[in-house]
């Protein structure tokens, strides 16, 4: 008899640590705030800290779209 309430008693203990892990397992993840993002400075030459001594319509351009992938339509 005292063996039939043991083993019971374990299935019991059994379930209820299988039942708390499924329930950690479907918790959503935590919200990590994203970094900030780096200090960006605005496109042309008014903004630099040694312009150059010639810009033209294409570097104009061309400052305008860093950092994307594409150089300008007229480059």
């Amino acid at each position: 008899m005292f063996l039939r309430i043991l083993g019971a008693a374990g299935l019991i203990g059994a379930g209820v640590l299988i039942g708390r892990a499924f329930n950690r397992a479907n918790l959503p993840a935590p919200v990590i705030d994203p970094k900030p993002l780096p200090k960006v400075r605005d496109a042309g030459p008014d903004t630099m800290s040694a312009p150059p001594k010639r810009w033209d319509m294409v570097d104009q351009q061309a400052d305008e779209s860093f950092p994307a992938s594409d150089p300008p339509g007229n480059y």
